[in-house]
Parts: C-alpha cells; sequence; structure tokens
C-alpha cells in the first residue's frame, strides 16, 4: 500500500491542491493512506486531516519525513510538500516503478528548467537527503536518507498556492 506523506507549512490553500489531486489516487485503491504533517501548528491543518480521514501529526521541519514515515501504514511512501500538483498520469508513472523496481527511491521532478536543474544537481552531488517529489520505500525514509539516487519519473509536478 502506498502513503502519502504531505508536509504543510499552513497554507491551507496549498493543502488543498495537493489533497484534491490526491481523491482520484484513493478512489483507484492506488493510494491507502495519508499523513499531514503540520509544520507550524495550525488548527486548520489539523481539521483538514481530520475531514480527509488522513493522520495528523505535528513535527518539526528537519524531523517531518522521517517522523512521518513512522505513522505511515503503507510500505511505500510519496513525499509532497503543501501545494505539490502532479502531472494527470502520476499514478500511472508511480505504479510502472513499483512493478519494475519497487525497491529503488524514484523522483516525480519538479517542472521547469531551473526547478528540475536544482533537483539533478541535489541528487547527483551525492545529495540523498529526503524531499517532496520522492516515492521509496518506508525503510529508506525511517533512515532519513536515500542508499542511491532517485529514479527521474516520466511525469513532474508543480507548486500551487
Amino acid at each position: 500500500m502506498l502513503t502519502a506523506v504531505i508536509r504543510s507549512d499552513g497554507s491551507q490553500q496549498a493543502l488543498a491542491a495537493t489533497l484534491a489531486i490526491l481523491i482520484p489516487a484513493v478512489a483507484e485503491g492506488f493510494l491507502g493512506h495519508a499523513v499531514i504533517v503540520d509544520l507550524v501548528g495550525v488548527a486548520e491543518t489539523e481539521r483538514a486531516a481530520d475531514a480527509t480521514g488522513a493522520r495528523y501529526l505535528r513535527a518539526s521541519r528537519e524531523r517531518a519525513w522521517q517522523d512521518a514515515a513512522a505513522k505511515a501504514r503503507g510500505d511505500r511512501l510519496v513525499l509532497f510538500d503543501a501545494g505539490d500538483v502532479p502531472q494527470a498520469h502520476w499514478v500511472q508513472a508511480v505504479e510502472r516503478h513499483l512493478l519494475v523496481a519497487a525497491g529503488k527511491p524514484a523522483l516525480i521532478p519538479l517542472r521547469g528548467a531551473a526547478a528540475s536543474l536544482h533537483e539533478r544537481i541535489a541528487f547527483s552531488i551525492g545529495g540523498r537527503g529526503l524531499a517532496a517529489g520522492l516515492v521509496m520505500p518506508k525503510a529508506m525514509a525511517l533512515a532519513g536518507r536515500l542508499d542511491q539516487a532517485p529514479v527521474r519519473l516520466p511525469v513532474s509536478r508543480e507548486r500551487a498556492g
């Protein structure tokens, strides 16, 4: 089962944009669970988690991904920042990756040349920290770092809000 982890900095519009794109994946049975990590302690974020059936967690930015991984039900995670909106066929791209190389991390890259280049550089120079857009085994998220560079998926994500 795949769990979505959404890191929220308090913007309810950004959180709503990401949650809206995840609803079809839940309806299809592809996404089984979500954890919303509140970085700033906004009551509306907790209410949004409750209204959507997601688990709510208050955590620091430094520990957000790891703490959320510990609360995730699934054995595979997809990490998003509130406001991340993956392209229409992201589910098929992630599903294919999980069928072919489930043990390897993957990345739904940000759209745009500058953002994409920044991500490429970050992962190519030895950066193995956790970041939004990653699809990975839960064990890697619990460890707080990737054991290898992620595979870039053929879809991208944009930032809303």
